[in-house]
């Protein structure tokens, strides 16, 4: 069963961001966070289910519906994108975190869904071309109950002969596809009523349906990071980033540490922030948080230098 290939927009929204910010870099005011519509689960309990070492979040706010899967593909990927294209493309954002095989995401066209995240970590160069291979999961959160088409899914998968694990007393259907020359897995579990989990990873799951069924730990993206502080939590779709030191000679996308395979290489760099809002006269923003004096110098050296 195909994963529907949507990882690297995604991709693109946090490790792209930083190509923005010499021309609007801007503080954001930070408001209070909102529970989640129509939903039991808030968006504070979600990210408390996150393993502590995650370093990426992205969010999408509710509520909207899931899409019907697309078919159609731009052929002309070099020409440039009207105002108004370029408009409909980040009012997608929020649909782009659900990266379903493709057999679930039909079933679940048009569910409307209360808000969707992504946690990850862990990033690593791909084998060839192609993404870079990452772990993490998509919490996707709907105003329903979908109990019944999660168990519909999983009957029919368990008829086509996909393979089953049992993660933390979780029955989880287990998908794979080849992309450029890395193998993509996505582990499908249904673990709370109204509430899916897809993961690229299994002892990243492992934490997450841990953390679900009860276990405690120190939370992910803690309140205290310098990132809060620009992120707006009622826009359309939020995304914060903090640079993991630990990580970063392993990481192609870190500015730190001694490899520097990023753009923008930066020692002192904190982290980065993006905020989409479709009201008119907000529009999008993107925060980058460093140390270095010359921020801005070293952003404009990243986009320009050939």
């Amino acid at each position: 069963m195909p994963i529907v290939p949507n990882r690297i927009a995604k991709a693109a929204l946090m490790f792209c961001a930083a190509a923005f910010c010499a021309n609007t870099c801007k503080a954001q005011t930070a408001v209070a966070r909102p529970p989640a519509v129509g939903s039991l689960v808030t968006l504070s309990k979600a990210l408390s289910w996150l393993p502590a070492d995650t370093e990426t979040l992205i969010v999408a706010s509710g509520p909207f519906l899931i899409p019907p899967l697309e078919t159609e593909v731009d052929e002309d990927r070099t020409r440039l994108l009207s105002k108004e294209e370029i408009n409909e493309k980040f009012e997608a954002l929020p649909t782009l975190l659900v990266g379903l095989p493709k057999g679930l995401l039909e079933r679940l066209n048009s569910r409307k869904v209360a808000f969707a995240m992504e946690g990850s970590r862990h990033f690593r160069s791909p084998a060839e071309l192609g993404e870079m291979p990452y772990e993490g999961c998509n919490i996707v959160v709907f105003a329903d109950d979908i109990a019944s088409l999660g168990d519909a899914f999983m009957k029919d998968s368990n008829s086509a002969g996909t393979k089953f694990e049992e993660v933390e007393g979780q029955r989880v259907a287990v998908f794979q596809e080849e992309l450029e020359e890395d193998v993509w897995t996505a582990l499908v579990v249904f673990p709370k009523p109204g509430v899916l989990v897809v993961a690229t990873n299994r002892e990243y799951l492992r934490e997450v349906l841990a953390r679900i069924g009860g276990a405690r730990g120190p939370r992910a993206l803690p309140d205290e990071l310098p990132e809060w502080k620009y992120v707006n939590t009622r826009a359309r779709c939020w995304a914060l980033r903090h640079y993991d030191k630990s990580q970063a000679n392993l990481d192609p996308s870190s500015p730190l540490g001694a490899e520097k395979f990023a753009d923008f290489p930066n020692d002192k760099a904190i982290g980065l922030v993006f905020n989409f809002d479709p009201v008119p006269g907000r529009g999008t923003t993107i925060t980058y948080l460093s140390g270095a004096k010359d921020v801005l110098g070293i952003v404009r050296e990243g986009l320009f230098s050939s």
